[in-house]
């Protein structure tokens, strides 16, 4: 597991708080989908997420809750929620924005996590972390009996990764715009063992590591990684590539377990 040695959670705080200012939607442009409920588009992981638990009378925390939309969803649910983020600005939208009387919003980060929580979630944040492994020990700590923890993270181990993966290895290509790790399920695999607990697995978001979405994010992606990272740029490389893409990977069946593009990791 190579970490960005570049940067650090606490230098991520930044670059989070310019995010949110700058309006979240308008950064990840790929993240909404159509489903609506009632009247909220949820993402690809919160839609996954909430196949895992029956959420009706759990105490639930979600960890790095952004701008609450999940959070509110499982407070409709009947959870008693909490929403925390260590973005003040994320919370205070959280809390013009999604309102509900089983939720409560908190500043706050991994680290200073306090109390007992039936479920617990992280959405995409664990690879942004210092220490996943030591952020999943304390996540344990703050289990009520029979509780589980569940999280959702990029994974690498498909078309997509293995393009980026090699950017990343080979020149110190910035594939990411946060990420700390590039973790796949041989990783949460590895960190289940340690903290001594058990763990399913599954991935989604096939299409975003080897379809259509595939080529449209590495059309924007490309053109901007390869100068970051000091490399020689030219279009027209860049669109024999994508071309190489269309008519090679989206013809293959890449469907496997551990393929999609997204990880959904269960422990109890």
């Amino acid at each position: 597991m190579k970490k960005n040695s570049k940067k650090s959670n606490k230098q991520l705080h930044v670059t989070y708080s310019n995010i949110f200012k700058k309006g979240y939607a308008n950064t990840y442009t790929t993240v909404y989908t159509d489903t609506v409920v009632k009247g909220f588009d949820l993402t690809n992981e919160m839609k996954e997420v909430l196949k895992e638990s029956g959420w009706k009378g759990k105490k639930v925390i979600d960890v790095g809750c952004g701008t609450g939309l999940f959070a509110f969803t499982v407070a409709q649910k009947g959870a008693k929620v909490t929403g925390m983020d260590y973005i003040p600005r994320a919370i205070e939208e959280a809390k013009s924005k999604y309102k509900h009387s089983n939720l409560e919003y908190i500043v706050g980060n991994a680290e200073t996590l306090k109390g007992k929580f039936d479920v617990i979630v992280s959405l995409g944040t664990l690879e942004h972390m210092d220490d996943p492994l030591s952020i999943l020990k304390s996540f344990k700590k703050h289990l009520t009996p029979g509780g589980k923890i569940i999280i959702t993270s990029p994974n690498w181990l498909n078309p997509r990764g293995y393009v980026l993966q090699t950017l990343h290895h080979l020149f110190d290509t910035p594939i990411t715009l946060a990420d700390l790790h590039y973790l796949t399920p041989l990783e949460f695999t590895i960190f289940a063992k340690k903290i001594n607990m058990s763990m399913k697995w599954r991935t989604f978001d096939f299409d975003w590591a080897h379809g259509e979405r595939l080529i449209n994010d590495f059309k924007k992606r490309l053109p901007k990684i390869l100068p970051a990272g000091k490399l020689p740029y030219n279009q027209k490389n860049v669109d024999q590539l994508i071309s190489w893409l269309e008519d090679h990977v989206l013809l293959f069946d890449h469907t496997s377990e551990f393929s999609g593009a997204t990880g959904i990791y269960i422990f109890k």
